[in-house]
């Protein structure tokens, strides 16, 4: 059985996928070109109208048909991505042993009850308006599958 083999370091993002500046500017173009084609097909039916309106017996079952339809504005942009909130400090127990209250100072997401630091990006939101995307580590695609080799190569590799 022969077998491959194959490198171990994981594809970059940018060998498989193009940069999202360059994505964001092929899809504005195609939509300013979708905008102009637009544009020349509703003339084009205004001009073929007064045409047909013109014969001696124009087809009204075709001049009562309605034009291309105008697209809707697009919605406004998206809020920035986090706003800045200044965030809300718990004020401090004195019921706690110093061990525990000098966490729950240097830790905001400390449960002294559970001895634990909470991870509730929902909640860290709420409290401090930091968007729960910004704590993901290592996310990266080209990082994803790093202790999955295996599966690297089954997501990677190009479709033949």
């Amino acid at each position: 059985m022969n077998r491959e083999r194959h490198s171990t370091s994981a594809p970059t993002a940018h060998s498989h996928h193009p940069p999202m500046a360059t994505v964001t500017a092929s899809a504005n173009d195609l939509f300013a070109q979708h905008l102009v084609l637009i544009s020349r097909v509703k003339q084009s039916q205004k001009a073929h109208r007064r045409k047909l309106r013109a014969l001696p017996s124009p087809p009204h079952s075709i001049l009562n048909l309605p034009t291309i339809p105008t697209p809707k504005p697009s919605p406004p942009p998206s809020p920035p991505s986090s706003p800045l909130l200044a965030p809300r400090r718990k004020p401090p127990r004195a019921d706690l042993p110093p061990a525990k209250r000098a966490r729950t100072t240097h830790y905001e997401n400390y449960v002294p009850e559970e001895e634990t630091i909470r991870n509730d990006y929902s909640q860290r939101y709420v409290d401090g308006g930091e968007w729960p995307q910004n704590w993901v580590l290592g996310a990266e695609p080209e990082r994803r599958f790093e202790e999955y080799v295996a599966l690297l190569f089954m997501v990677f590799r190009p479709l033949v």
